[in-house]
């Protein structure tokens, strides 16, 4: 498709089917639902620049809006891309660290590229449009509290672009948008493949298939299909779904397999223990503790059993702890993560928890945890992921928040997965699955 910008210039914004529907409705909200590598930013950096040239309303102020300050970098490159040299106003362009944050056209409008790391950050007035990106990772609380009122001066409108994580606010500004008596809101839902070539895109199916065959069976339904799951967490679903009352802590007969993150400052030190039923049976959390008070502490939680595997976080500041537990006559493993086996750990503890393996203590009634293991919950509600421009998962808490008890339960899971005999049972593998030893 062609729009005239700035007349007479001419630019060539070409956009796909599926693309062009969403860029000719007119309606004042858009919720815009896509699997990865739908071209998303192509398409709202058009709408941006279209409405910032319009000759009608010069002198315009625009938002870009994302949640983390490093998303800035693929949008900045996409402008870059797309935005003609001859549009853009002398010293126009102003940058932060490579990444733009304000583009001024010659004919007054601007946009203005913002992340939501701080709180309280993204307060203005007279806004004409705004994108806002990765809308699903963003507070309910920035748009209604922070953005939309910045919106009222002159009615201006709001696109929401991102990929269904959860039945988040994202998922209910999508339900408005599907009534179609709502004067507002429309809303579209689009798969990875609709930016394939045989679909009239840009991109060969191929290249969508490599990116989805790797995947998790909910990771693709997300992230490929755009589908919204059901399920408390991001990763990890239906998680109060697994609560039992009447759950026995520390039982010294119970057969258990045991995990182990470290920490010292900021971070927390947890233990994990899960017995053969996957019921979480022993728990402890604490940081601030010298590295020899841990090593007692550590020992002293796996002494509560007579049968039992420690897994321990052997990578960086664990390493020192393992071999003092070794040395201390502790039935311990270790365990290095990277991105590969990290991603390994993580997608099996989803996949035990969307199973029905792993118990946690807890309110039937009220379908609540326990008090103590309240941070463990919260972990993992939060937990989340990322995909790079190759398609590689990358699994960890949101920025500022921990994950220590995330990846103490998936190690004591694995274990338990793999069933590793606890000490007194003989060596190797305990057998009750027919599970192979790894």
């Amino acid at each position: 498709m062609t729009q005239t910008l700035v007349p007479p210039l001419r630019v060539s914004l070409k956009l796909h089917p599926a693309q062009s529907m969403v860029f000719n409705c007119h309606k004042r909200f858009k919720v815009i639902d896509c699997g990865r590598r739908f071209g998303k930013t192509h398409l709202e950096w058009v709408r941006m620049l279209t409405a910032m040239a319009d000759k009608d309303k010069p002198n315009g102020l625009y938002w870009w809006v994302v949640p983390f300050y490093k998303e800035l970098a693929p949008v900045t490159r996409k402008v870059n891309e797309l935005t003609p040299a001859a549009l853009i106003a002398p010293h126009g362009k102003q940058e932060t660290q490579g990444m733009i944050r304000r583009l001024k056209l010659i004919n007054g409008s601007e946009c203005w590229f913002h992340s939501a790391d701080r709180e309280d950050s993204l307060r203005g007035s007279g806004l004409n449009g705004m994108v806002i990106d990765e809308a699903a990772k963003l507070k309910e609380t920035r748009w209604s509290g922070e953005l939309e009122p910045s919106l009222i001066d002159f009615n201006g409108w709001a696109d929401f672009i991102g990929t269904a994580k959860g039945k988040n606010w994202f998922h209910k500004l999508y339900c408005k948008g599907l009534d179609p008596f709502n004067p507002l809101y429309a809303s579209f839902s689009f798969s990875s493949y609709e930016n394939t070539i045989e679909r009239g895109g840009f991109l060969e199916k191929q290249s969508i298939d490599a990116i989805a065959e790797d995947m998790p069976e909910f990771l693709r339904k997300q992230e490929i299909y755009g589908e919204f799951l059901e399920g408390e967490g991001e990763v990890f679903r239906f998680i109060t779904r697994q609560i039992r009352e009447g759950i026995e802590q520390f039982n010294p007969e119970h057969y258990v397999w045991i995990g182990a993150d470290f920490g010292k400052t900021m971070d927390y030190t947890v233990l994990i223990a899960l017995n053969e039923k996957g019921e979480l049976v022993g728990f402890d959390r604490f940081n601030r503790i010298d590295w020899s008070f841990q090593l007692g502490r550590v020992k002293s939680f796996c002494d509560r059993f007579n049968h039992y595997v420690l897994l321990v976080d052997a990578t960086g500041v664990g390493d020192p702890i393992y071999d003092g537990l070794v040395n201390a006559g502790v039935q311990v493993r270790p365990f290095k993560f990277t991105n590969t086996s990290k991603q390994e750990i993580i997608e099996n503890l989803s996949h035990m928890l969307d199973e029905g393996a792993l118990w946690f203590p807890g309110s039937i009634q009220r379908r609540e945890f326990a008090v103590e293991y309240r941070a463990l919950q919260s972990e993992l509600e939060a937990f989340s992921y990322e995909i790079g421009s190759t398609g590689r998962i990358f699994y960890s808490a949101p920025e500022g928040s921990h994950d220590d008890c995330v990846c103490s339960l998936a190690l004591a899971a694995w274990e338990l997965k793999n069933q590793y005999a606890p000490s007194g049972l003989g060596a190797g593998f305990i057998n009750h699955n027919d599970n192979e030893g790894y």
